[in-house]
Order: structure tokens, then C-alpha cells, then sequence
């Protein structure tokens, strides 16, 4: 059936459920009925008419709306159309499941599946024009586009035949018959058949091919298969930092781009979480997972060591770490370094391993003693901390508390009144006067 258009085949189908009949309801079954012209299950009707009329609309406001019946079958049936062909839409509307279309078990108060099916099929051919009703229209999944049908961008094209757009625009050989292919209306069958004569065909990984051969051959299992990957990816995805990519239950392009280079291109888990670990981002100025583990890692080696960087450095040395193109000590040697660098008199120590924050503890102590700071306010980025530690040479303990007691803040403190009133009761002995 080379010229079938989705009118026929609607046309069809709606003959074969109800006669055209909008109001028609069907017999009770495990405590549920189908409604109007199409047969929509009642169970269906609310959350259908919410995703393609705009409104949740009850089972018996649905029966007494055609217009919402129409969106509704044109919504669901035309994205059964779109992933499994005429055959296995049919299948996929009376029985569930699209891959039994040729199936000849008999079914409850029916035909068997095949039966139905191939009734649908047949009657299909028939089809004249006109009477299928509705307004809107989709895209036939063997004989091209109806003409009213709205047309797909390049990205939807790529995928409704199997592949992504980036492997498109890999090969001139792929992207010419791409062309070809878009412009002469060809189907995903034809566009196939013309892509296993290319030689980018034949020069292919197993992997690829498999996976393009089962998006047509065997939908059901290929859709099951990129489900099962999706949600293996995007715990991965979680782990690395990414959070979630599943936004609202429908994969994000990322994680599109990983389920295909895993099933497609043969990609090791490994190999798609090290992908996965360079797309990874600040969230504020934090990042999650595995990554936000090293960014902290990192963030906290380098205040020990006295050295500042921008969030963005350590936002891609966690990416480095975590897609495996660096290491967490690799990554902490090279603050270690800069450390040792600018704290010269401690450079040994430093490239030993020992943090900068603990060589200067007597300096830190002194500071939080003098000006009666909490300890955990005194850091290597204190004025007097900082020209001690990065002097040439190692500064005397008295010479320190001399300076730091030179410090205004100083005059403010208990210290320096206590001190000054010690000194002048010294003086004041020394004159013989005493109190």
C-alpha cells in the first residue's frame, strides 16, 4: 500500500470501531468501556484529552464532544503512526501493544489481532476521500506526507529515520541521500532501503546497523531498549552531577545523545559517564555528584593552601576528574605547586603534603588571641598571616605579636587595655606609688 495516507487509514479504523459514530459506547470489560467514534478506552479519556485537547475532560464530556474526540485520536493514533507504522499503530490502538499485529490469538468480545489489523489494512485501500472528519492532519508513515501534513524540521527528520542529526552531517554520502531523501518526501522504509546500498552503510559498525534495522524491523523491542537505557543513563547522569534528565518524564536532548551513542555506537557505560562527566555545570556555585564531590574536594585543598581560583576553574577541573581525563590528586598536586610557590620558606613541607593552614596554626592562633577573633575567622588570607607566611624567611613568633599589636584593631581589644594598665602600674611602682 505504497500511496496509503493517514486519512485512509483514520477513515478506516474509525469504520471499523464504530461506524463513524461519535456517540457510540462500548460493552463493559473489567469494569471500564470504550467512548465515542474511535473506542477510547474511559480510563484514557482524562489524562488524553489534558495532553491533546488541552482539557481533562470527563468520559461522558468526551462522548459529547467530537472535536476533542478528533485531537485525541489524531494526537495519539498519529504518534503510533509516526513510531511503528500502519501495521503496528492498528495493533498498538486495539490491543496495546504494536508488536503483535500479525498475532492470531482471539481476543475478548473481537477479532484476533491480525484479524483486525488486516481488516483496518483492507479497507484503507478503498478509501476515496473525505469522511474520516476532524480537522487536523499528521504525517502517513509508508506513502509520505499528506499535503496538509506540517512539516518536520531536519533534527525530527533525522530521527524519524533512525538517526541523529550530527551523524547525518558526519558523511557527504549520508547527507546527500538525506537530501535526496527529504526532498522527494521518501518514507523511513524507502530512505532505509537506499541506505543499505550506500558504502557509508557497509563501513559501519554492527552496533549501528542493528540499531537502525530494529527501529523498523522490531519497534517495540527498540523502543523497550531505549527506555531501559534511558533510565540506566540518567542514574549515571545523576551520579556525575548532572541531576535528572528526565525533565517532566521526557528525556532531555543529552540524554538522547548518550542513549544513542550507548545503543547505537556501541559506547561502554564507562565511556557515556565520562561523556557525561564534561557536560557537567555549576548549579549556582555548586555542582552535584560525583562532580560536586571533587569541586569541593577542591575547594577546600585550596583554601588550605592559601590559593584562590575562579568557580569556573573548579567547575572544569570536577568535569576533568570526573569524564576521567585528570585525577583528584593530580588536580590537588597542581594547587600544592602554585602553594609552594607563593609560600617559599615552607615549599618542602608544602610539596610533602602538609597544608599551608597548619604550618601557619602558631601565626592563626596568635591573631585570634590579640585582636580576640574566633579562630575560624583567621585564615591564610589574613593581611598579618599572609606577609608572614610568604616572607622570605621564617618570621620570629615575637616579632609577629609585636606587629599584630601594631594593628588598630588591636588598641580595641581587652588585650591591649589589660596591657597598657599593666604598664602603667608598673610605672607607677617603679615611682613607689602604689593602689
Amino acid at each position: 500500500m505504497a500511496n496509503l495516507t493517514f486519512e485512509a487509514f483514520l477513515w478506516s479504523l474509525t469504520q471499523q470501531e464504530s461506524g463513524g459514530n461519535y456517540k457510540a459506547v462500548g460493552v463493559w470489560v473489567n469494569g471500564d468501556r470504550a467512548y465515542g467514534r474511535y473506542q477510547v478506552m474511559g480510563a484514557n479519556v482524562p489524562s488524553w484529552t489534558a495532553k491533546y485537547y488541552g482539557r481533562r475532560l470527563t468520559p461522558q464530556e468526551y462522548l459529547n464532544n467530537p472535536e476533542a474526540q478528533d485531537a485525541v485520536v489524531r494526537g495519539v493514533l498519529g504518534g503510533y503512526v509516526k513510531k511503528y507504522g500502519y501495521r503496528g499503530a492498528a495493533s498498538a490502538w486495539y490491543s496495546g501493544n504494536a508488536s503483535l499485529h500479525n498475532s492470531t490469538r482471539p481476543q475478548p468480545g473481537g477479532p484476533s489481532i491480525k484479524e483486525y489489523v488486516d481488516s483496518v489494512m483492507s479497507r484503507a485501500a478503498t478509501y476515496t476521500g473525505g469522511g474520516s472528519g476532524g480537522t487536523a492532519t499528521t504525517t502517513g508513515a509508508t506513502g509520505g506526507p499528506d499535503s496538509t501534513a506540517p512539516k518536520l524540521d531536519a533534527t525530527e527528520l533525522a530521527e524519524q529515520y533512525g538517526l541523529s542529526s550530527a551523524l547525518i552531517n558526519s558523511s557527504p554520502e549520508l547527507k546527500k541521500l538525506f537530501g535526496q531523501a527529504v526532498s522527494g518526501s521518501w518514507s523511513p522504509q524507502r530512505f532505509q532501503a537506499a541506505l543499505r546500498n550506500s558504502t557509508w552503510w557497509k563501513t559501519q559498525p554492527d552496533s549501528l546497523r542493528k540499531y537502525i534495522t530494529t527501529k523498523f524491523t522490531d519497534p517495540a523491542t527498540w523502543r523497550q531498549q531505549r527506555e531501559a537505557a534511558s533510565a540506566k543513563l540518567n542514574r549515571i547522569a545523576v551520579e556525575v552531577g548532572l541531576g535528572s534528565q528526565m525533565g517532566g518524564g521526557k528525556p532531555s536532548k543529552l540524554l538522547t545523545q548518550a542513549v544513542y551513542n550507548s545503543l547505537a555506537l556501541g559506547w561502554s557505560d564507562q565511556r557515556v559517564k565520562d561523556w557525561l562527566g564534561t557536560q557537567v555545570g555549576l548549579h549556582g556555585e555548586m555542582m552535584w555528584g560525583e562532580a560536586g564531590e571533587a569541586f569541593d574536594k577542591l575547594h577546600g585543598v585550596a583554601y588550605s593552601n592559601g590559593t584562590k581560583y575562579s568557580s569556573s576553574w573548579y567547575r572544569d577541573r570536577a568535569r576533568e576528574v570526573v569524564s576521567g581525563k585528570s585525577t583528584q590528586s593530580t588536580v590537588e598536586d597542581q594547587i600544592r605547586r602554585q602553594a609552594a610557590a607563593r609560600y617559599t620558606a615552607y615549599r618542602d613541607q608544602i610539596l610533602a603534603g602538609q597544608n599551608v593552614m597548619d604550618l601557619a596554626s602558631p601565626y592563626l592562633r596568635t591573631v585570634a588571641t590579640l585582636l580576640e577573633q574566633p579562630e575560624t575567622d583567621v585564615d591564610l588570607f589574613n593581611k598579618h598571616v599572609a606577609k608572614a607566611m610568604t616572607a622570605k624567611g621564617t618570621t620570629p613568633l615575637w616579632q609577629f605579636e609585636n606587629d599584630v599589636r601594631n594593628d588598630p584593631l588591636w588598641k580595641k581589644t581587652n588585650n591591649a587595655r589589660e596591657s597598657m594598665f599593666g604598664v602603667a602600674h608598673q610605672v607607677l611602682n617603679a615611682f613607689g606609688v602604689t593602689y
